[in-house]
């Protein structure tokens, strides 16, 4: 959207300019509040580092590889959700974590678990083999390789495909295992973190309930928030590391591999969880805006010369763009060159060429292909902002 963000006045609190442009002073904020924070995470990940090499070097059962890198890979996207504030991100790890325990914990505990797991890989060569709708963005060689390259791995996998199709059943095809998480969880000692799971579930299933922190009542209005969700990231906090907590202890009890370290930097991080909560909540009520945010509102404006233009205004940022006319509107612009030729428009003395403008409430206009933003200063009267009533009094009928 262009560098509609360049002129923001940030003295002004992001809750009176309905939290747009929050990325620097997020981050800003969350260091100011959070300064043991990257400390505690650079000692975890140090004994991450160094469990992860034992891990990928000592284990032989190559189903637990498998999961283990997911895991260790997850655990790193998780934390960057947590940095940056992005709870939705963090959610959709923190679940994440929690099937990798779990999937850890069977295919270690189960030979015939280990093999299916193992095997699973038929299907994916398979699914990716039937993506072929990219193949029309592709011309000539890179086409026919790519197109060649499908062929190969659906063809390939077809066989091997069926043969596990035809040991581990049809329904192979949507899971690896011969039971669902939740059993799997309980058999592993691990149930008391399922609802938990499904909590986090919500953000990925586009549930209802996964919008907590970007969808709130004000004044009595629903207001949606596009970004950072903190109040997720301050619940996938607490579970994320818990799950990988846990994730660390199976390996040191079942493979023996030396995790009291990465353990007690985890159960840092995890008493450090009320100071991230506090700081995540303080710095959420500082985003939301005061009161509902209005849309973006038609401007109409005529020129000294009589001239109509139409712009797309929008609030939030007091910015405008040049904007294509409504279709019709020819009967809007007469009137309201009108409504100003009646003198009942107070023009100021200090106009310099600026249009006399109203805002037109139920009009939608479309910004003009590669427009660019400017401040709406640039071409309203000083020190006046467009009025946004319900309707322009000059379209009321006579």
């Amino acid at each position: 959207m262009g560098d509609k963000y360049a002129e923001l006045d940030f003295s002004v609190p992001p809750s009176q300019r309905h939290g747009v442009a929050v990325g620097g002073e997020l981050a800003a904020n969350m260091r100011r509040r959070l300064p043991e924070f990257p400390d505690l995470l650079t000692a975890a990940l140090e004994e991450v580092h160094i469990v992860t090499r034992r891990f990928f070097t000592e284990t032989t059962n190559q189903s637990a590889t498998v999961v283990g890198n997911h895991a260790f890979n997850d655990l790193d996207s998780f934390i960057d959700g947590l940095l940056s504030g992005d709870g939705r991100s963090a959610a959709r790890a923190a679940r994440s974590l929690f099937e990798h325990l779990v999937n850890y914990c069977e295919v270690m505990s189960s030979p015939e678990a280990a093999e299916r797991y193992m095997e699973h890989k038929t299907v994916t060569a398979d699914l990716i083999g039937n993506l072929t709708h990219g193949l029309h963005y592709l011309k000539g060689t890179p086409h026919k390789r790519e197109r060649g390259r499908l062929a190969k791995l659906k063809r390939d996998s077809l066989q091997p495909l069926k043969e596990a199709l035809s040991r581990f059943g049809t329904q192979f095809r949507r899971d690896w295992s011969s039971r669902n998480l939740y059993d799997r969880a309980a058999a592993h000692g691990h149930a008391s973190h399922y609802d938990t799971y499904r909590l986090l579930s919500q953000v990925t299933h586009g549930s209802c309930g996964g919008v907590l922190g970007s969808r709130t009542a004000i004044a009595g209005q629903i207001v949606h928030r596009t970004g950072p969700s903190l109040e997720l990231a301050v619940l996938s906090y607490l579970e994320g590391f818990t799950f990988f907590r846990e994730f660390a202890r199976e390996i040191g009890t079942r493979q023996h591999i030396e995790a009291l370290n990465l353990i007690e930097s985890i159960e840092a991080l995890l008493s450090y969880w009320p100071k991230y909560r506090q700081a995540l909540t303080e710095i959420d009520g500082l985003l939301w805006p005061e009161s509902p945010p209005a849309g973006p509102i038609a401007i109409v404006a005529i020129y000294p010369n009589g001239r109509a233009r139409w712009f797309f205004w929008e609030p939030a940022l007091n910015r405008m763009k040049p904007a294509y006319p409504p279709a019709g509107c020819e009967w809007m612009e007469d009137r309201f060159r009108e409504y100003v030729r009646a003198g009942n428009v107070e023009i100021p003395a200090n106009m310099e060429g600026r249009p006399i403008t109203s805002a037109v409430s139920g009009v939608q206009v479309t910004p003009q292909t590669a427009s660019q933003w400017f401040t709406a200063s640039g071409i309203l009267a000083p020190g006046a902002t467009p009025a946004t009533p319900s309707l322009a009094p000059w379209l009321i009928g006579e």
